[in-house]
């Protein structure tokens, strides 16, 4: 028996130390599930390909030797040839530097040391097409940043549900155990009525009958609660005998924000499409900027010089200075007219879906808000009729303590207001998680429930 005593006293100690509010179970929630994991690397992924973005803007270094003899005059030609590249990110330019050492077997070998700088100044100005592919991962990053986010808080959400499920469950076990136990002390009175021939055997199995429908529905309860319990531990890496929610169902919420249209136009499903509006604007920038004439200004710098070796070479120099234009222009650009057309199609479209998400989105939140008021006239009805059940209960014990009633009737009142508290904690938890549907649809509820 002391052995028992304990092992409920240590379960029970457990159960405190488990006991979660939404706001501890939802952070325990970004520590364990696997689903934040997957974010995190997710988000280090989208790093990555920032990151090989900007690679355009990096040195490119390219080395080449050959050594080539020919048999015919017996002579080796051997040539060597450094030389790295950078796309000037600030104005679109392009500086190049290349060093070559040339040994042909017939003269003195000769080196050359030069490094080049190309400006465009109509096409390409300021790199707006070099640029380009960089200029769309960036949106991209950013927009994937804010599906993240959605996705997190619809996960959030889906499990904040849950644990209001499991707090209506445990309410509702020990809403039907007391009436099981009721229901056991109308059988044990209807058995000592029917053994005084007081009570009629159909009216004896009837209670039999309610009795076992009793037993059956706490079974019915008390399987959902561990289901709910299972689900909802797994999740958090708990043990779910000790998982308990520490939640008020009946508990009123702050006011809600109503402002649909200040909603709407900051929600996360609009910013994405301004995103891809974004992305559609900066390709027709480019494509509109290719029609341009090409005009570059080159720039050069050439040092070249020989000797019976490498470092001798460098002894005789001779240096030359380079400066050029170069245009181009393409007649009738018909592919980048066409590409010009396609986009401007593609940004009519989307500010057609804009439109329509958004005025979707607008009805999705004023229903879900004529929801949350139906719902709250549910529970204040089922409220007023827990209230009388309640009453109604008192009455009758009156009556029962005046030797007026039966205590079968004080214990048929009872039942009755226990059925009325579920129904209206029934409703109440409808309600909350209505809020938690209404909070993440207005890409609110990460932020109230943290």
């Amino acid at each position: 028996m002391r052995k028992s005593l304990i092992t409920i006293l240590c379960l029970g100690a457990s159960a405190q130390i488990y006991a979660l509010t939404l706001s501890e179970y939802s952070e325990k929630l970004t520590q364990e599930h696997p689903f934040y994991s997957q974010l995190s690397l997710s988000e280090e992924d989208n790093q990555l390909t920032h990151q090989t973005s900007q690679l355009i803007y990096g040195w490119n270094a390219q080395l080449n030797v050959t050594d080539n003899y020919s048999s015919v005059n017996d002579l080796n030609n051997a040539r060597v040839e450094l030389s790295t590249q950078k796309a000037i990110e600030e104005t679109g330019g392009n500086l190049s530097i290349k060093h070559s050492w040339n040994d042909n077997g017939l003269a003195e070998p000769t080196n050359l040391t030069s490094v080049a700088y190309s400006q465009p100044f109509l096409q390409n100005q300021g790199g707006i097409n070099t640029s380009l592919s960089v200029d769309l991962v960036n949106i991209d990053l950013e927009s994937k940043k804010l599906s993240l986010i959605e996705q997190s808080e619809n996960l959030l959400a889906s499990k904040s549900k849950k644990f209001i499920d499991l707090a209506l469950a445990q309410e509702k076990v020990a809403i039907v155990s007391k009436n099981l136990k009721l229901s056991e002390q109308q059988l044990s009175i209807a058995t000592e009525k029917y053994a005084q021939s007081i009570l009629s055997e159909s009216s004896l199995l009837q209670e039999q009958d309610n009795f076992i429908r009793a037993k059956q529905q706490l079974l019915q309860a008390e399987q959902e609660l561990d289901s709910i319990k299972k689900e909802l531990a797994s999740w958090i890496n708990v043990d779910p005998q000790v998982m308990v929610a520490e939640f008020n169902i009946f508990q009123e919420q702050t006011a809600l924000d109503t402002n649909t249209q200040s909603l709407v136009a900051g929600s996360r499903a609009i910013q994405q499409l301004d995103f891809d509006r974004q992305k559609l604007q900066r390709q027709l920038i480019s494509n509109q900027n290719k029609l341009e004439p090409s005009l570059n200004l080159n720039i050069g710098l050439t040092s070249q010089g020989s000797g019976n070796g490498y470092f001798d070479s460098f002894s005789n120099q001779n240096t030359s200075f380079e400066v050029g234009l170069n245009f181009t222009y393409a007649f009738g650009n018909s592919k980048e007219q066409l590409d010009i057309e396609r986009t401007r199609n593609s940004l009519a479209q989307l500010n057609s879906r804009m439109q329509e998400s958004e005025a979707n989105l607008t009805q999705q939140i004023n229903a879900q808000f004529s929801l949350i008021e139906l719902l709250q006239q549910l529970m204040e009805i089922s409220l007023e009729q827990s209230l009388l059940a309640d009453a109604k209960v008192g009455e009758v014990q009156k009556q029962y303590n005046n030797a007026k009633s039966q205590k079968s009737n004080v214990i048929a009142a009872q039942k009755s207001a226990n059925t009325a508290k579920l129904s209206y904690t029934q409703a109440a938890a409808n309600l909350q998680k209505a809020h938690i549907d209404y909070l993440s649809l207005s890409d609110q509820l990460v932020d109230t429930i943290n």
